[in-house]
């Protein structure tokens, strides 16, 4: 069984880069909006996908960032009294418009004050999600435990997690959630997700037939809080 996710991206025609190569196919993307401060966008979203064969069946490697800068690169800018500008490596009007153009927009809503007093909490924290996931439909003798990504990170972290076996039914999910380890208060959690064939709804697992399925996934979500100066 093939997973023909990026053959799909291709045809749908996607604006995120596609490259075939003999191990398979990448796909990659990217995509930010502008922040009010130099090196910290307001919003930035990174991607990247392969697809290459494995055994008997093909094995997809989605990779993803997620990130708001909502403390570090909205709050200051929207105390100053004009919006500061972003930097442009062309030093060009033109080049500076959208930061400038989304800080105004972003301004002029929250001088309603009902609305700031609701985007408050939000203007405390930066947000950062990275995914990993992985998935094969190859005939693999330790099912999903054998895709589950960046284990010895984790037990680094203390997280010890029980991996999916053909002779062991562990659980589907498993979370674990603390203080983030950083310069700034916060808290991290970390979630895991562990899928066989034989957790597939019947009807499902009855398409796939006699061919093998698995997929683990790896969610870190990590958020950061910073002291606003008294105004």
């Amino acid at each position: 069984m093939k997973l023909p996710i990026l053959s799909r991206l291709r045809s749908a025609g996607s604006s995120g880069e596609v490259a075939s190569k003999a191990d398979g196919e990448r796909y990659t993307l990217s995509a930010e909006i502008p922040g009010l401060r130099p090196g910290k966008p307001l919003w930035r979203i990174n991607l990247e996908l392969h697809s290459e064969p494995q055994g008997d069946g093909e094995r997809l490697h989605l990779r993803a960032h997620w990130q708001a800068n909502f403390a570090s690169a909205l709050a200051p800018a929207l105390s100053a009294e004009t919006p500061p500008v972003a930097e442009s490596g062309t030093g060009s009007s033109s080049a500076r418009l959208p930061a400038e153009r989304v800080g105004q927009w972003l301004k002029r809503r929250l001088d309603n004050p009902l609305l700031r007093a609701i985007a408050e909490p939000l203007l405390r924290h930066d947000f950062n999600s990275w995914v990993e996931l992985r998935a094969s439909t190859a005939d693999l003798a330790d099912g999903a435990g054998a895709l589950m990504p960046e284990t010895d990170r984790l037990k680094a972290l203390g997280i010890e997690p029980k991996l999916s076996d053909a002779k062991n039914q562990a659980p589907m999910t498993q979370s674990w959630a603390g203080s983030a380890m950083g310069p700034r208060p916060g808290f991290a959690q970390v979630s895991l997700l562990q899928i066989d064939k034989r957790h597939l709804p019947p009807g499902l697992a009855a398409l796939l037939g006699a061919r093998p399925f698995q997929m683990a996934a790896a969610v870190i979500n990590v958020v950061e809080e910073e002291e606003q100066p008294r105004r």
